[in-house]
């Protein structure tokens, strides 16, 4: 094992940008949650009267078995000193916890995300893999947990959309005969390092990861280009539920007893096997940019508004009737009720009295609120490319839709690029602790059409490429026949070998006209005679060459195209 100082310090500590955008991180993914998740985070602003306030859902009513209610209880704020006040313990009896309750939840991270996902997803990426059993078997399951290769690329997909980047690690369990792909969070990446290799590549060079905690036991992976290490620190001292027989006990010096168990694996690669993959675009390393650091930040503006609405409607929305005592008193109490009839004095000292006043409360604050959620929905929406209703009705044109929708579709393929990289690297590092070397075939595409119009543009362009091709090679064959070198045959095989010998050529082919007459031409095949003609024009093989590969690129676009109008492995 390394310095064991070092060691410490780095499977205890975190990096300096964990700490930075971990709480852009958890923001992010509790926003995707939502739910329960996204209350227990506590966005609300606490206000001072929300402790002192009780919580209306606290009057609790009891019921019989009929519905009756036979009794009531109200509760009161409980906490031990200001200090938990202040900090939100003890919110369970008062009006921050009623609000954290019931004030809704729009997830709408979680909906931008999902769109990002189906877009990119609608059509699976297309693979050419080794024609293998064990190839078969492993992309069904790439992960031991049941995951196919397309089930787990499209959950990468998402996190890396929440949280701008997800690491995924590939290490072979040492009784496994290949290796799995473990997806990881930014939250459970502590610690990482890069360093420059010799040649001035910049390489992984140790990371830490959080595998899972619980009440007993908290699992970490060190691992280094020399050797993968799973540690497992108890929660408690005396607690050694959940780790393995042969694994090695360390005990530190430090203050904080924190004591360790260690399984340690060789690293056959000699690499670190993380892939750090980013939505788009890196900021730095193990950082990657997101729009949902933005959008989120802008659902809890909306979340918190809402709060507003909810707290307004609560503390002062309701009517409430102001009566004198005299008035209350000759009517044995007093009611708002519609019909209801109130007796009051004629005058008070020869004044006519006004004693009875129903008060309706000012809503303006309420129609303001709700203008203000729209305008930062209709902005969150802009932030993440998603076309709303009322962006349909205020175009003008469908240029200017198709341009909105353009930017949507360059953000997707930035998307796919990402994974399609991403992924064929994974695959590399698979191979290697296969012991094998990449295939040389091996290919990984991901959709880059993602409407019906786009594929319908894609094949009309493919149409007018071919199209030019063909007036090009029109134009190339008119040149070489010009040369007096035409194209013609002849009545007897002699006459037609003897035209293929004078071309540097041999044998011949025969052609039946409409008449029913056979005639033979120089060559075995006819596009050996016209490569023949063209050779002896003077035609440029560069050109031929070009020709070819225009071909060949077009027929792989073209079976790209009919592969990709309809799905043959689904999710």
């Amino acid at each position: 094992m390394a310095n064991n100082f070092d060691y410490y310090r780095f499977i205890s500590g975190s990096h300096n940008l964990y700490q930075r955008y971990i709480a852009e991180w958890q923001l992010a993914t509790k926003s995707y949650y939502g739910g329960v998740e996204y209350k227990n985070g506590q966005y609300l602003k606490h206000y001072s009267i929300d402790s002192t306030t009780p919580s209306e859902v606290i009057n609790t009513y009891e019921l019989d078995q009929d519905g009756v209610q036979i009794n009531s209880y109200t509760s009161t704020v409980n906490v031990q000193n200001k200090q938990d006040l202040e900090s939100g313990e003890g919110y369970s009896n008062n009006f921050y916890r009623e609000k954290l309750d019931n004030v809704p939840v729009y997830p709408y991270s979680r909906l931008y995300t999902s769109e990002y996902n189906a877009i990119l997803f609608r059509t699976p990426p297309q693979r050419v893999l080794p024609d293998e059993p064990l190839v078969k078997e492993f992309v069904q399951d790439v992960s031991g947990e049941g995951e196919s290769i397309n089930e787990f690329m499209s959950k990468t997909d998402v996190y890396t959309t929440v949280n701008g980047v997800a690491w995924v690690s590939v290490i072979k369990p040492t009784d496994a005969d290949v290796p799995r792909w473990k997806m990881h969070m930014p939250q459970d990446v502590h610690n990482w390092e890069y360093t420059y290799s010799p040649s001035g590549e910049l390489i992984l060079d140790k990371i830490c990861i959080r595998l899972s905690i619980d009440e007993n036991v908290e699992i970490k992976q060190y691992i280094t280009r020399e050797a993968i290490h799973t540690i497992f620190i108890p929660q408690s001292d005396d607690d050694v539920n959940g780790i393995p027989e042969n694994a090695l006990f360390y005990e530190t010096d430090e203050d904080d007893d924190f004591n360790y168990y260690v399984v340690e694996q060789e690293n056959e690669l000699g690499y670190v096997p993380v892939l750090p993959i980013y939505q788009s675009t890196k900021i730095y390393n193990g950082v990657g940019h997101t729009p949902m650091f933005d959008i989120a930040n802008i659902q809890r503006s909306v979340y918190s508004d809402s709060a507003e609405i909810y707290s307004t409607v609560s503390y002062s929305i309701h009517p409430v009737t102001i009566v004198d005592e005299e008035t209350a008193n000759m009517n044995d109490g007093v009611s708002a009720e519609p019909g209801s009839v109130m007796r009051v004095p004629s005058a008070i000292n020869g004044v006519n009295n006004y004693v009875f006043e129903f008060k309706s409360p000012d809503t303006s604050p309420l129609k303001e609120l709700r203008e203000l959620i729209d305008q930062k929905i209709e902005k969150m929406n802009v932030v993440a490319m998603i076309r709303t209703e009322e962006l349909i009705k205020a175009s003008r044109s469908g240029a200017q839709l198709e341009q909105y929708d353009s930017k949507l579709e360059a953000f997707i393929r930035r998307k796919a690029t990402s994974l399609e990289n991403a992924e064929f690297k994974l695959w590399g590092m698979t191979m290697d602790w296969m012991g094998r070397d990449m295939p040389s075939d091996l290919t990984i595409s991901y959709n880059r059409l993602y409407n019906q119009r786009g594929l319908q543009q894609e094949a009309d362009e493919v149409k007018q490429i071919m199209g030019m091709l063909r007036d090009y090679e029109d134009q190339y064959m008119t040149r070489a026949m010009d040369m007096d070198m035409d194209i013609k045959d002849y009545p007897t095989i002699a006459e037609a070998e003897a035209e293929a010998s004078r071309l540097g050529g041999s044998g011949y082919h025969s052609h039946t006209r409409e008449d029913g007459l056979v005639t033979y031409m120089p060559f075995a095949t006819h596009l050996e005679f016209e490569q023949a003609v063209q050779g002896m024009s003077g035609a440029d093989p560069v050109e031929e060459e070009f020709i070819t590969d225009m071909k060949e690129q077009l027929r792989a676009r073209m079976k790209q195209l009919l592969t990709s109008s309809y799905s043959v492995n689904s999710l």
